[in-house]
């Protein structure tokens, strides 16, 4: 789940991962010159206790996401035939928690209506077993990378790491997938408002990663049991203001059906490079959403899988015991030289170099 270099590697990687594709007999996935708009249908559903969400869009120009289909009504189903309505919330739709718990063994579909009456609905989907994650884990790590002018550079990445067993209780063999998620934390310098002086707030921010590949594992032709210090996540310890204080790394193994995974796979071989997953669409990657009684083609998938969360997290004094890097914000430094966001933990800038972040509220681990 590393993020790629941009430029000329990472257009070799491509032309590299779509040639080993040809090779190993993969059907060849056929690109179509017209910029015609087409609908994109995009949501996970899981066993997990929270909000679900499913985005529904049409591509825009040169196959980029574009605008939000408006008027939109999206049901989750389950074999029992109970219907679960999502509600709209800022451009996606959301089935709130609670309202459908998801359950392993058991299938579940989507259907989704728009607003001149067609519909559109995802093959029957069974949640597969889930697999357990072990440890979680993170280290320093340097590393030799390449600039975009070539020059090879020697830096030191926050690498993160799991232990997990690579079958199913049950025995079976499993497809995986995961995600990382960043979260941190942004203190007030107490003293530092002018009124009231005793106050101190703390700001919550969540770190928008993109990534242009899906971080997938197979163990169908692997012989161990499990995987041992897996890396699934890479970054420079930068800004130093997303380590002042804690800093969650939250890792998400969704366990996979094979045609889940062989989609995914997919799209790792056509996802563009330079961008992130479903920036671009460069070819018609064949989902599991059609339309209902029409032949309107549809992009996209509705993926049903059973997840396991583990977190770590990480604090400045935890980083300079390895490595140094800046402290922003240090309450050692008189009011009138600190940042402004120093003071007011809320007027934080949504980016100070990359990756860009948003404020939340306090996340219910938080500190526990």
């Amino acid at each position: 789940m590393m993020r790629k270099k941009r430029g000329k590697r990472s257009g070799l990687l491509l032309i590299i991962m779509m040639a080993l594709t040809l090779a190993t007999c993969v059907d060849p996935i056929p690109f179509e010159a017209e910029d015609v708009p087409k609908l994109v249908i995009f949501g996970t559903f899981t066993q997990l206790s929270q909000d679900h969400e499913v985005s529904v869009r049409l591509t825009g120009k040169f196959g980029s996401l574009g605008r939000l289909v408006k008027g939109a009504s999206v049901v989750l189903i389950d074999e029992d035939g109970r219907r679960a309505q999502y509600d709209r919330k800022f451009g996606k739709h959301v089935l709130p928690k609670g309202i459908m718990e998801g359950e392993p063994g058991k299938a579940y579909k989507l259907e989704v209506t728009l607003s001149d009456g067609r519909r559109y609905e995802s093959t029957w989907e069974v949640m597969p077993e889930p697999v357990q994650i072990e440890n979680t884990y993170w280290d320093i790590v340097y590393k030799q990378t390449l600039s975009d002018s070539d020059v090879i550079l020697e830096q030191f990445f926050i690498d993160v790491f799991i232990d997990t067993p690579i079958r199913t209780q049950s025995g079976k063999k499993a497809f995986l997938r995961w995600e990382v998620e960043e979260k941190f934390s942004l203190k007030d310098i107490a003293g530092c408002r002018p009124f009231p002086v005793d106050f101190a707030d703390v700001c919550y921010f969540d770190v928008e990663n993109k990534f242009s590949q899906v971080n997938l594992f197979s163990s169908i032709d692997d012989s161990r049991e499990k995987l041992e210090k897996h890396l699934v996540h890479s970054r420079l310890p930068a800004p130093p203001i997303q380590f002042n204080n804690l800093h969650y790394f939250n890792v998400f193994q969704y366990s996979l059906s094979e045609s889940t995974y062989e989609y995914w796979n997919k799209i790792n071989i056509v996802s563009n490079p330079e961008g992130s997953i479903f920036d671009k669409i460069p070819a018609d990657v064949p989902g599991n959403i059609s339309e209902i009684g029409g032949g309107l083609e549809v992009l996209g998938y509705f993926e049903v899988t059973a997840a396991s969360v583990k977190r770590v997290f990480t604090t400045y004094d935890k980083i300079i015991e390895k490595v140094f890097i800046p402290k922003e914000c240090d309450p050692r430094v008189p009011p009138i030289f600190q940042t402004d966001y120093c003071c007011y933990c809320n007027l934080l800038p949504s980016k100070i170099l990359s990756p860009t972040y948003n404020r939340i509220p306090e996340p219910d681990y938080w500190g526990k």
